[in-house]
């Protein structure tokens, strides 16, 4: 008897508009990097009913879980720490108090989850793939649904009410900052390209020729067993089996919401 498919999720349609323009860039860049999360959990669920106790693919699989966690951490302690004080300093005292406790809200199944993932890879818990399954769709529902909540915060039309664009500017530079002190060459962008949209966003992240093709040429190899296992090739063309999830356009919203 064959196994039941697993349950992957949705990908958020992408806001219309142009990436050129700095206000509208915030939120079509939001749902882009909220993608790239989703897709990473999508994967790791689906090729976690492909591992095996005790071989190399299980190690490497584990490594692989470990960038999707430490992407989604990265992004969520940029906006903490950059984004939501920002946005705070305009729209007004309190106003970020929603997304923050988005934040909170799946923060206790997740540290479960990672904590398992730990327990795999230092051997004190052996693989199981119904668990580390299980795990993920204990907070997976409800970070989903904060990934969705959290772009109203920077619609376009909202921030041109309190911003001008020299101070997005500002946060665009700082993010830029802090995000590239924290990145690894050898993980962090080949995480992305790996779970990347080359449909909707060919353009983005932007790098010149001759860093991109070394990302994905000699920085790629060093762990290619990791890559193997995302949602897209280095080239950010989906995988046949996450087609499905894969998003639209934004245009009816609550249709997108329907199918979480």
């Amino acid at each position: 008897m064959s196994s039941p498919e697993l349950k992957l999720f949705y990908c958020l349609a992408i806001p219309e508009g142009d990436h050129n323009d700095i206000f509208e860039l915030q939120a079509i860049r939001m749902v882009l990097l909220h993608n790239v999360i989703i897709r990473g959990f999508n994967s790791v669920l689906y090729y976690s009913k492909q591992i095996q106790r005790g071989t190399s693919e299980l190690k490497s699989f584990l490594e692989y879980t470990e960038q999707v966690i430490k992407f989604m951490h990265g992004h969520h302690e940029a906006e903490e720490e950059i984004m939501f004080p920002a946005l705070e300093s305009k729209y007004g005292p309190g106003s970020m108090a929603h997304n923050i406790e988005g934040h909170e809200h799946f923060k206790a199944p997740f540290a479960i989850f990672e904590n398992l993932v730990e327990e795999f890879k230092n051997g004190t818990k052996a693989w199981e793939a119904e668990g580390f399954q299980q795990a993920i769709y204990g907070f997976m529902p409800v970070l989903r649904e904060h990934l969705v909540d959290e772009i109203e915060t920077i619609r376009p039309q909202k921030l041109r009410e309190h911003f001008n664009e020299a101070e997005l500017q500002d946060i665009e530079e700082a993010t830029k900052k802090w995000t590239l002190a924290r990145s690894s060459p050898d993980k962090s962008p080949q995480f992305f390209f790996a779970n990347g949209d080359a449909v909707h966003a060919p353009w983005f992240p932007m790098m010149p020729p001759q860093l991109l093709a070394k990302i994905k040429g000699d920085l790629w190899a060093i762990h290619a067993d990791w890559w193997s296992f995302g949602s897209t090739n280095k080239d950010m063309e989906i995988k046949p089996e996450f087609s499905k999830y894969e998003p639209t356009l934004e245009k009816d919203r609550a249709v997108e919401k329907s199918e979480a």
